[in-house]
């Protein structure tokens, strides 16, 4: 079963994230350098959901990396910071959400659609 990994320093995003998911096979990373090991372990991760701004390595530097190491890899950012997703199309990504979450049913038909059900 194909899995998705949230990576996001808070906690209340992790569990808010993990029940709207709650079909899926959701893995959690508190922070980047755990997301990364996670991701170097986990082969059948599809989609992760990123924190822009996370302690250590931040959510730039996760793209990035998936970029090079699993470029077939979906990412959703996910921020607090306006100016973030406005430009997150040209990190090249699925989507880009910011926080709070407004509408948590488009988040889950967007994120529906990536996991192909």
């Amino acid at each position: 079963m194909d899995k998705i990994l949230i990576i996001d320093d808070n906690n209340c995003i992790r569990t808010m994230l993990k029940s709207l998911l709650n079909e899926h096979e959701v893995l959690e990373a508190k922070d980047g350098e755990t997301g990364v090991t996670i991701l170097k372990k986990e082969k059948n991760i599809k989609l992760v959901i990123t924190d822009y701004q996370l302690p250590g390595i931040d959510g730039l530097e996760i793209i990035k990396w998936l970029k090079v190491y699993r470029p077939e890899m979906a990412i959703i950012l996910i921020s607090a910071c306006t100016k973030i997703i406005v430009g997150a199309k040209k990190l090249e990504i699925e989507h880009a959400f910011p926080k709070p979450f407004q509408d948590t049913d488009h988040i889950l038909k967007e994120i529906n659609r990536i996991m192909g059900r």
